[in-house]
């Protein structure tokens, strides 16, 4: 099993495979067991603990993603064009690295989002703070 470290680094395809392998390990674990012919009961915890992490690594892209195009400046770059995003993790910044490039491979706009800042609890405290801007800087190209 790869550390967060290394899965923040794999790609989307990558992560799915993974994905799709642990599953596959997990509902075979699981027959064995109803079978009674499991006999390390540690790897059910193990291949679970996996396929928290992966989806876990691939829902953060997906915010972080859906974060920056809720940007306005960036969205408005986006509008009527066709677009794909790629994301990573920036150890440095400790946030994640958003860029989008158009059907040709020309760069559009790039963000950084921290998901990491503390979100309002309970729906009072929504009510009462507004929502912290986790797209912490961006740059839109030419």
């Amino acid at each position: 099993m790869a550390n967060i470290v290394e899965l923040r680094g794999m790609n989307d395809e990558k992560l799915a495979e993974m994905l799709e392998n642990a599953r596959e390990e997990m509902f075979n674990l699981r027959f064995r067991n109803a079978s009674a012919q499991l006999d390390d009961y540690s790897r059910l915890k193990v291949v679970r603990r996996e396929i928290a992490q992966v989806e876990t690594t691939l829902r953060m892209r997906q915010l972080a993603e859906e974060t920056a195009v809720g940007q306005p400046e960036i969205a408005a770059v986006l509008d009527g064009k066709e677009w794909q995003a790629t994301t990573s993790f920036s150890y440095e910044d400790s946030a994640w690295q958003v860029a989008f490039v158009d059907a040709d491979g020309n760069d559009l706009a790039s963000a950084l989002v921290d998901l990491n800042k503390k979100q309002p609890k309970g729906r009072k405290a929504r009510l009462q703070k507004a929502a912290p801007n986790l797209v912490t800087g961006y740059e839109i190209a030419g």
